[in-house]
């Protein structure tokens, strides 16, 4: 029997994503998931949709760390935070998902993309302790002279991405924050979540409310590390997405593990000079696009009378952060 080709990237020769994304590339098909607009600001900003891409992996989660407790002791201490960057299972939903977006890179890649644009995350129980990550987006090929060797990643739409572009900015990296904080169920927490009568019965749970803000902040620092990493002066950030859970704990008779995780996704993102004028903008910390703002597409000119936008957006990300290569020229 023979035993495909390795490709490297997590395709084979003889796997079949393979030869439907070969189909695709050679017959020009593709499909764009948004609105007509959305696909009308992406093609004026200088990218054509070559077609949709997904990468998932399935991780089996079992260790929490500290002897499978999310929590280093019974006593909640009010100087230390809840969140624990070093939780051994933190790390391997980090890597299932840095797994998943590899995944869709490389089937960018085999369409010839440049970059993927409006790219979703998601997380699902699959079996027992086990969660299924995935990663989806649309690839794109930018009408461009140079060409970069990663694909750059991105959760912004096309309108939010000509946006940018038409701004100065080129989003050019998906990164996340992701943190785990965990609390037990002590008594204090027991006394604030008795039913009461009247206005008595409700109050805060104090020790929910640290839960949440420690992971809301921890899921912000690690965020900030990822853009800093990848080289990005600021960051364009989705709205943060907070899961709870509770699980007995094993360590400590009567308790349960109070769990919340917190994500943020967002993409790193560059200046870049559209024109030959200085910039006059200041720095980019952390922003939002807004919804349902529609870029309109510029009007092709008769004759090249330049650069392109995207030409402009890579050359400057390609010279400062990311090595190019040559296009190769049409046939």
């Amino acid at each position: 029997m023979a035993v495909p080709e390795h490709r490297g990237d997590g395709l084979t020769e003889r796997d079949p994503r393979i030869s439907r994304l070969e189909r695709l590339r050679d017959q020009r098909g593709w499909a764009y998931p948004g609105p007509v607009g959305g696909f009308g600001a992406t093609t004026g900003a200088g990218f054509d949709p070559v077609g949709q891409v997904f990468g998932a992996t399935v991780a089996f989660l079992s260790s929490a760390g500290y002897g499978r407790c999310f929590v280093t002791a019974p006593a909640q201490r009010a100087d230390r935070s809840t969140a624990d960057p070093h939780n051994p299972l933190l790390a391997q939903i980090q890597a299932g998902r840095a797994l998943a977006l590899e995944r869709a890179v490389a089937e960018c890649r085999a369409l010839g993309g440049d970059g993927v644009i409006g790219m979703r995350i998601g997380s699902a129980n699959f079996f027992t302790q086990t969660e299924e990550f995935t990663v989806e987006g649309t690839a794109v090929q930018a009408r461009a002279q140079t060409r970069s060797q990663a694909p750059f990643t991105t959760h912004v739409s096309g309108q939010e991405l000509a946006k940018l572009l038409r701004s100065g900015w080129m989003p050019f990296r998906l990164v996340s924050g992701i943190a785990i904080a965990a609390v037990h169920f002590d008594e204090r927490m027991i006394q604030q979540t008795r039913r009461g009568i009247g206005a008595g019965g409700n109050r805060e749970v104090v020790g929910y409310t640290r839960l949440v803000n420690d992971a809301r902040r921890e899921a912000r620092r690690a965020l900030e590390n990822a853009v800093r990493d990848a080289g990005g002066e600021g960051a364009v950030v989705q709205d943060i997405s907070i899961r709870f859970f509770e699980r007995a704990c094993p360590n400590f008779e009567e308790r349960s593990d109070y769990v919340v995780e917190a994500t943020i996704l967002g993409s790193a993102v560059i200046a870049f000079e559209r024109t030959g004028s200085p910039r006059a903008r200041p720095p980019l910390t952390i922003m939002r696009l807004g919804r349902g703002v529609e870029a309109v597409p510029e009007p092709a000119p008769a004759t090249r009378a330049g650069p392109s936008l995207s030409d402009r957006a890579f050359a400057y990300v390609n010279a400062d952060k990311i090595a190019t290569q040559p296009s190769e020229p049409d046939a």
